[in-house]
């Protein structure tokens, strides 16, 4: 009887391991992100330089978006930690008064609004898999993740789904970044170099912060667009098409742009393709496509401005 019982326990545990080895979520659920970017037709091996043109515009209009007073603010700010640091006492009140000073400044020029912006980063993150099927797996990871309310995880498997120009905008909080600067200047004048440093550290901490991303696959997509139009070799142009519409596709996976977007950019891109496999005049159709792309691109520059309002 003992034996009969142990057949059985040892048959179930084997039942259980060849399921967990064949259930492909479990498989599946946690793909390492690939360390490299992988570039879709239309780009190059090296997208860092490919889409430094478009870094430096998209940096170039967020450092436009930055007000001089809170600039000059943390400015100010950094002299007076490193004074502190050197133990320039006179130095780090100077350098924390016209901090307050243009503080007050901004205070009294927007009485309404909470935030300013002070500081941007704008980066080329590339780390997305090249192949869509392992970008497919990332994202049932994140479903998977967020369902077992894993958000770690999730953030982890997100974060290897970027492949992007992200806009991270610094803001400066008016309604308790002036109090700080006063009351580091206070820990000073008393002597208190080393509660001074943690009162700044402190203030530095509470900027507030927006991201907006950039799809580098979308600016592929519009980059192939735009050649497909120029090339008048029909089988180079439907080259470019191919192209736009693995572009697309990776946009599709990697979850940029609103869905209803994607998937119109996506209906759009396949029915050219299509018109140009037939030997169909694709002119208009490439004009239409080019201008939604475009929007699509715009609207997500605007949302910067957005949350800044």
């Amino acid at each position: 009887m003992r034996s009969k019982r142990v057949w059985i326990l040892l048959a179930i545990a084997v039942v259980v391991i060849v399921a967990l080895f064949i259930w492909k979520p479990w498989r599946e659920a946690a793909p390492t992100p690939s360390p490299q970017a992988g570039p879709v037709a239309s780009q190059t091996p090296s997208p860092a330089n490919r889409y430094e043109p478009e870094r430096a515009q998209a940096e170039a209009g967020a450092q436009q978006a930055l007000d001089a007073e809170a600039v000059a603010v943390l400015a100010k700010t950094d002299e007076a930690q490193s004074r502190i640091a050197a133990k320039d006492k006179a130095g780090a009140i100077r350098a924390l008064e016209e901090a307050a000073g243009k503080a007050d400044i901004l205070v009294g020029r927007n009485p309404a609004a909470a935030l300013i912006p002070a500081a941007t980063e704008v980066q080329i993150i590339d780390v997305a898999p090249a192949d869509l099927g392992q970008v497919r797996k990332l994202r049932r990871a994140v479903e998977l993740a967020v369902l077992t309310d894993d958000f770690p995880k999730a953030r982890v498997a997100l974060d290897g789904m970027r492949s992007e120009i992200r806009v991270r905008t610094y803001y400066l909080l008016l309604a308790t970044y002036p109090a700080a600067l006063a009351s580091a200047a206070g820990l000073v004048e008393r002597g208190d170099l080393t509660g001074a440093a943690e009162a700044l550290d402190r203030a530095r901490s509470t900027l507030a912060m927006t991201d907006v991303a950039i799809p580098l696959p979308l600016l592929a997509a519009e980059t192939a667009v735009e050649a497909a139009k120029a090339d008048t070799d029909a089988q180079k142009k439907l080259g470019h098409v191919e192209a736009a519409r693995a572009a697309l596709e990776r946009t599709e996976a990697l979850g940029y742009a609103g869905r209803d977007v994607r998937k119109a950019l996506l209906a759009e891109i396949r029915e050219v393709e299509r018109q140009a496999k037939g030997g169909s005049d694709i002119k208009a159709g490439l004009e239409q496509l080019q201008e939604r792309i475009s929007k699509a691109i715009g609207d997500l520059k605007a949302e910067r401005k957005s949350a800044e309002a």
